[in-house]
């Protein structure tokens, strides 16, 4: 069997701040979306930008080295 594609679909974060509180931040790369549960502008920029880089990219490349 030879894997010819490999994306990476969703994707559960979590940012931590001020030591005690969390935010989780799910993305959903193969649809281009993102939830973050507390609203925060730097997490939100932070998603587009994950988004930008790996929305439907095949790592196939990456994995097989």
């Amino acid at each position: 069997m030879k894997i010819t594609k490999f994306y990476i679909d969703k994707a559960r974060y979590k940012a931590i701040y001020d030591s005690a509180h969390e935010i989780l931040v799910e993305i959903d790369y193969w649809n281009n979306s993102y939830k973050i549960s507390n609203r925060n502008k730097e997490l939100e920029k932070f998603a587009e930008t994950l988004l930008r880089r790996k929305h439907k990219v095949n790592f196939v490349n990456k994995l097989l080295k």
